[in-house]
């Protein structure tokens, strides 16, 4: 038995396949993400092909069906791109538009509707289909072009393929619609147009859920890092310590946790104000990076390091093994200050000075008791001990009782 090659049914299975996959990956990454425009999408090209489908069986309808959707094809996309890429406030221009566009796909629709039921004959006047179809191309072009300017300076730049795709499926069913090309087989100008809309606008959709994720991932970050250094914030720290400093319910978590320390570390970049106008206030920031970026290193991955403001910051340390892991931490804190071999600020010293608080268990604290703790501890830096002036470690003793008074338990 022979085999034939089919061209046609060939590429309908192109045109199957490339718009099956897209309308499973548009599913599948608005369940994902949440994105209903791609929801849009989906339903827009599963409503497409269902009637392009029910058209094909119903033979004397065939080529009406062909022809609305041609028609509302680009019609539904001008109005999905319009909505996309409107404006926060529609001037009486905007709206005056949008209802000329909307009746002029009304009156196409029921022109080939008539047509297509007899109640127009398209052979009484040759040329009036071809007129029509390129005054509503025309009115869909202007509103094309119209939107497209409006957005070129606010819209991200993933409006190049939405237009790219509008644009296209526009092009291919006024070619269709005014009898420029002709197909052997009635559903190829609806295949071809959705073909060359599809893909583009998914792609467009695409990159604009994944701007606006990231958007939203860095709105919801800004209470929980420092936009600068990438640390944790006040905020978090606190929350971190009413945690770890809460008692614990379970006389199990209470035996391990007595076989471990937790301790928080308060530094502070003592010649903060002479680096500053030894380099200048332009490199304010790019200090702040490298503390940051110093003590990053010499912490683990489970300890938390947090910026309280200026030059001050925080390490909380958990599971510590005895008081000698507290005190090598601290050590190595103040040594990363005194790497010269920074990228960022090559031969620069920080000099840190460092408060470790043993953190034990005490009953929950209140938020603002956390925080006048917090403020309480961070003070001490102004009131360093004159006689240890040339330390850079204090180590600090707490009550067993909220912590509220502080005794100097011993200096390094």
């Amino acid at each position: 038995m022979a085999l034939v090659f089919n061209l046609d049914v060939f590429a309908l299975g192109i045109a199957v396949g490339v718009l099956g996959l897209v309308l499973l990956l548009s599913v599948l990454v608005a369940y994902a993400y949440d994105e209903p425009t791609l929801w849009v999408l989906a339903a827009y090209l599963g409503l497409m092909v269902g009637a392009l489908v029910a058209g094909q069986r119903w033979p004397s309808g065939a080529v009406m069906t062909q022809n609305l959707l041609l028609v509302a094809g680009p019609a539904l996309a001008s109005m999905f791109m319009m909505w996309l890429l409107r404006k926060r406030s529609n001037s009486v221009a905007d709206k005056s538009l949008i209802v000329v566009l909307l009746f002029a796909d009304i009156g196409l629709l029921a022109y080939f509707l008539a047509i297509g039921l007899g109640a127009v004959k398209a052979s009484s006047a040759p040329g009036l289909t071809t007129l029509i179809s390129l005054a509503w191309g025309g009115l869909l072009g202007l509103g094309f072009a119209y939107r497209s300017i409006q957005a070129l300076e606010t819209a991200g730049p993933w409006k190049w393929w939405l237009m790219l795709g509008h644009a296209s499926g526009l092009a291919v069913a006024l070619l269709f619609l005014t009898d420029a090309v002709n197909a052997r087989q009635v559903h190829w100008p609806v295949a071809l147009m959705l073909l060359v809309q599809i893909p583009p606008i998914y792609l467009s959709l695409v990159w604009r859920s994944r701007l606006l994720n990231e958007a939203r991932l860095r709105s919801a970050a800004a209470g929980v890092a420092d936009p600068l250094t990438g640390l944790s914030t006040t905020p978090v720290l606190l929350e971190r310590l009413m945690r770890i400093m809460a008692r614990r319910q379970h006389a199990k978590e209470q035996a391990k946790a007595a076989q471990t320390s937790n301790a928080l570390y308060l530094i502070e970049v003592q010649n903060w104000q002479g680096l500053l106008a030894e380099l200048g206030p332009d490199f304010s920031e790019k200090l702040l990076l490298e503390a940051a970026m110093r003590l990053r290193r010499s912490v683990g991955d489970n300890d938390m390091v947090a910026r309280i403001t200026g030059g001050r910051f925080a390490v909380v340390a958990q599971e510590l093994a005895n008081q000698n892991d507290v005190t090598s931490l601290a050590t190595r804190l103040v040594v990363s200050g005194l790497r010269i071999d920074s990228p960022l600020l090559p031969g620069v010293e920080l000099k840190f000075r460092v408060l470790v608080i043993n953190l034990k268990l005490s009953a929950p604290l209140p938020l603002p008791v956390a925080q006048a703790w917090l403020d309480a501890l961070t003070s001490r830096f102004q009131a360093w001990p004159s006689t240890h002036r040339s330390r850079s470690i204090l180590q600090v003793h707490e009550s067993d009782d909220i912590p509220e008074r502080f005794d100097v338990d011993s200096n390094y």
